[in-house]
């Protein structure tokens, strides 16, 4: 007999339309982050990877797990560090009802208004796995308590007599023509220890939190800085000229393009005439006189 391990982690493969994009930006590791900003469309900084397998009738190869990541100059311009966090998208709603379905009595689940949720959520199970998080009603958020939606199907009402009462009790039964939809969630039913107590799964007009199982959050710390190690070794390998009557001093990158130049004077003693310091001092504008080609063509 022969034991194997199997893996259990799978790519995602989530739509970017399903992610939600945050970041933030500080010029230092010393000053506090500004303000969040969320990202209004997620495709524009993020899309899928193909890579075609040869696959017979498999058309889109799509690489799971990988996506590509554009950080545009016009937003992410600042030399500094940004904070980009990835989340399942988020989809608030309220509760319209607790309620149980008709037909099953012992299913209890959450009623929520079809409209309050974007439309690509609205056919029958299109929220199964979706995670529930409750907002109190002092408007926070009801921690470490989560449901996970089993089943999702559009409902309509079925008023039903209670016992041997006049009393008419509100449940629910499947129909494609419903503007109300039914969760079944876990855990909702109540445990063989305590049989009498249900398990929370929110109250009438609550606030929930919903959103999709597909990834798990992700942070990509990114810092933008002046030089690369390509444009250091430049700096200290690479190529400059000092222009000894004009005091100026200019580094070039691998094709002699000028990267930068420097002010090159000393500080004398005003009396002795002793030189006190030699200075280093960075030039606001390029002579662009100072061209490699230039100044060694004579040579």
């Amino acid at each position: 007999m022969s034991i194997s391990t199997f893996g259990i982690t799978r790519p995602s493969d989530v739509n970017i339309s399903d992610i939600d994009m945050f970041y933030d930006y500080t010029p230092n590791r010393q000053t506090p982050a500004g303000e969040i900003v969320k990202v209004t469309n997620s495709s524009d900084f993020l899309s899928t990877t193909t890579y075609d397998e040869g696959i017979a009738g498999y058309s889109e190869n799509l690489l799971e797990g990988l996506y590509d990541l554009k950080l545009p100059a016009s937003i992410f311009s600042q030399l500094g560090i940004y904070t980009i966090y990835f989340k399942p998208k988020l989809v608030p709603t309220i509760i319209v009802d607790c309620s149980v379905l008709s037909a099953l009595p012992t299913v209890k689940g959450i009623v929520i208004d079809m409209n309050s949720i974007p439309s690509e959520l609205q056919a029958n199970n299109s929220l199964q796995g979706y995670r529930i998080e409750y907002v109190n009603s002092d408007g926070t958020k009801l921690r470490n308590v989560v449901r996970y939606v089993v089943t999702s199907n559009k409902v309509s009402v079925v008023s039903e007599n209670v016992g041997n009462t006049t009393q008419k009790a509100q449940r629910y039964r499947f129909d494609d023509a419903g503007i109300l939809i039914f969760l079944q969630v876990t855990p909702s039913s109540a445990s063989d220890v305590k049989p009498n107590a249900l398990p929370f799964i929110g109250n009438i007009d609550q606030t929930i939190l919903m959103s999709n199982t597909y990834f798990s959050p992700l942070v990509v710390e990114v810092e933008m800085v002046e030089n690369t190690l390509d444009t250091l070794a430049n700096y200290v390998a690479g190529e400059q000229i000092k222009d000894v009557q004009n005091g100026i001093l200019t580094y070039y990158d691998a094709d002699r393009v000028i990267t930068k130049q420097f002010n090159l004077f000393e500080i004398k003693d005003d009396t002795s005439n002793v030189p006190l310091y030699e200075v280093k001092e960075k030039r606001a504008t390029i002579d662009e006189s100072e061209n490699f080609d230039t100044v060694v063509a004579g040579i």
